[in-house]
């Protein structure tokens, strides 16, 4: 499935499920979804997981209700998709994360960024509280963890 994540800064998000909720409800080509800044270890960690949702998703085997809440739950590693948001959802209060569009180009998912009053900037790296709400050990190959990770996800499910 074709992604798009773009990592953006702005105001602090006081309400992150009302912005997600307003995300949903947008009639616009795609899936979108807000992760903290702190929990993609990398591209390849990001499209495992996509992979995985969109093929559970298609074959009428996810458990999140949404390809969002799918993908989240794949990111974590997790069968439960209150623990996936906790782990990699947006807390309140950030003023920084990543804007993935499941099915949308960059374009849009960076316009979308602008209607919501955040703008682009460098990619965010995993930090280590990022990598404790995974429950990634504080060493060790970090792709190599977060891939497995989303092994997980699968297995548990």
């Amino acid at each position: 499935m074709d992604h798009t994540c773009v990592a953006w800064q702005g105001a602090a998000v006081e309400d992150p499920r009302a912005l997600a909720m307003a995300l949903d409800a947008l009639e616009v080509e795609g899936t979108f979804v807000v992760l903290a800044d702190d929990v993609l270890a990398s591209d390849r960690h990001l499209a495992a997981a996509v992979g995985m949702a969109h093929r559970r998703w298609e074959r009428g085997r996810a458990v999140g209700r949404t390809l969002g809440a799918e993908l989240m739950r794949c990111l974590a590693g997790s069968h439960h998709i209150g623990e996936a948001i906790r782990a990699v959802g947006l807390q309140a209060g950030a003023a920084k994360g990543w804007l993935v569009g499941l099915g949308a180009g960059k374009d849009e998912t960076e316009s979308l960024l602008a209607r919501f009053g955040f703008t682009p900037c460098a990619p965010h790296t995993m930090t280590g509280e990022g990598r404790e709400r995974l429950g990634l050990p504080a060493t060790g190959e970090l792709e190599l963890l977060a891939l497995g990770l989303v092994a997980e996800a699968d297995l548990l499910a």
